[in-house]
């Protein structure tokens, strides 16, 4: 008998059995009667147990040069009115500034909303590793920190000193030690604003609005890189079509990406180390599409999402998108401000199998 089960484990069972009789008579004058029996019984139990292993892509801890996304994205948020930029949290909660209906939407992973800010003109947001989040108040020219272990607002930049101009999409950035730095739109250059300092000091432009190495034209996105070239900031050059890199403490800026036929009107970036080189991705406001660039390259790694010169709210098109982030898994959110939605594009992480 062989028995078979299977689940996750797997036993298996054989037994024999075998029995004989010999019966011998004879009879004369005496009678002899011999019986012999034998019975041999044999039992073989053998188990064997097999561990099922469940397999997926896991997800990288860094991109890939290869990485990809689907083109097709999927609505998380609609009914909304201009929104320019997003933000996620260290829940993966998606942050919303719903720039022309003036306030600060929350939206948890189980579904639900919050209204974080009403009243307030918000056009940037960002957050820090305690994920105290701050944002632009274009309104009063100042920069609001909204904390997390209290709820409490102050305001970290600007107000009554009156320096900053706040134009457009002023980018926003907090560093590991909690440094912000503001692109200060309208006055052409990047403020750096050390932990409770009550000033700023220029750490690039500052020079007039111009297309010198030492000059920004309407600074938007920026991006600090805090694993290579620590506390170098990436600088959307919104009105010179150009990313300047600037060096902590440089007097001008270098050129890691321009192509007016390739790059028009950026105004959102992030920095993605790959195994062997940074990756830039780049909010391409006018061909309403999402590029990957390798610094100093001459041209674009890859389209990430959108198509180009093709404005649209089919779920694979843009229409004047503004911000961009990505979530832990690397799903990469964008404010499709045009459409008046959020727009997810899946991480595909296939494409990354092997490559790190």
């Amino acid at each position: 008998m062989v028995t078979s089960t299977s689940t996750v484990t797997s036993t298996s069972t054989s037994m024999v059995t075998s029995t004989s009789t010999v019966t011998s008579t004879s009879t004369s004058m005496v009678t002899s009667t011999s019986t012999v029996t034998s019975t041999s019984t044999s039992i073989s139990i053998s188990t064997t147990t097999s561990t099922m292993t469940l397999t997926s892509t896991a997800i990288p801890k860094i991109l890939c040069a290869s990485a990809e996304w689907e083109s097709t994205g999927i609505t998380v948020v609609s009914n909304l009115y201009d929104p320019y930029d997003i933000a996620i949290d260290n829940e993966n909660n998606l942050i919303v500034a719903d720039t022309e209906n003036h306030r600060l939407l929350k939206y948890f992973t189980n579904g639900t909303n919050v209204t974080l800010l009403a009243n307030t003109k918000v056009s940037s947001v960002c957050i820090d590793k305690f994920d105290n989040i701050y944002v632009t108040d274009v309104f009063g020219d100042e920069v609001k920190k909204l904390s997390s272990y209290d709820q409490s607002i102050t305001t970290v930049a600007g107000s009554e000193l009156n320096e900053l101009r706040l134009d457009g999409q002023p980018g926003l950035y907090v560093d590991k030690n909690l440094t912000l730095y503001i692109s200060d739109t309208g006055n052409d250059r990047v403020m750096k604003y050390f932990i409770n300092s009550s000033s700023g000091i220029v750490v690039a432009g500052g020079h007039g609005t111009g297309a010198e190495l030492n000059q920004l034209n309407s600074p938007y996105g920026i991006y600090v890189d805090e694993i290579n070239e620590i506390g170098a900031i990436y600088i959307c050059d919104h009105a010179n079509h150009r990313i300047q890199k600037w060096i902590d403490g440089a007097h001008e800026g270098i050129t890691v990406a321009s192509n007016i036929n390739q790059l028009r009107t950026p105004v959102s970036i992030l920095l993605e180390p790959t195994a062997d080189k940074m990756m830039m991705y780049i909010l391409d406001f006018n061909h309403y599409r999402i590029l990957k660039w390798i610094p100093y390259a001459q041209e674009p790694e890859a389209i990430a999402v959108g198509i180009t010169g093709h404005l649209g709210n089919e779920p694979n098109q843009l229409s004047s998108p503004r911000g961009i982030k990505f979530d832990k898994n690397w799903n990469l959110f964008v404010a499709d401000t045009g459409n008046n939605r959020i727009q997810k594009f899946l991480f595909n992480s296939s494409s990354c199998e092997n490559n790190n």
